[in-house]
């Protein structure tokens, strides 16, 4: 895979775990029919109903300006992950659709949903 040749980049070390699974999944979308795990991304939602997903209609009809708050700020981390993780997928010529904001959401979702996340005490 690709990524494993970029493991002496720089941009490896400011991005976090769930950004790197992230690009990682994009990268294995972009390949197609080629990728080993292309029947199983055919069977993946194609969207999740996550906060970074709102809209600003969906925002303003939680009402509650705490979950307004909540639902901006959301939105807001995750353009700034998609961001730092921008100069990555570029470097993988990932294809244009890939490099949207709104692919980035969809990616973070199917992370987020179908990962398990085991935390290590040491």
């Amino acid at each position: 895979m690709k990524l494993c040749l970029l493991h002496s980049k720089p941009i490896l070390l400011t991005l976090l775990p769930r950004q790197v699974f992230t690009v990682c999944l994009l990268y294995e979308i972009d390949k197609g029919k080629a990728s080993p795990l292309h029947p199983y991304f055919l069977h993946l939602p194609r969207s999740y109903s996550i906060l970074a997903a709102f809209g600003e209609l969906e925002t303003q009809a939680l009402q509650v300006d705490y979950a307004i708050w909540a639902a901006q700020k959301a939105v807001t981390k995750a353009k700034y992950e998609w961001e730092q993780a921008f100069t990555l997928m570029k470097e993988l010529k990932l294809k244009p659709p890939l490099l949207t904001f709104r692919a980035w959401i969809w990616a973070t979702g199917t992370v987020a949903k179908k990962m398990l996340q085991i935390t290590c005490c040491t």
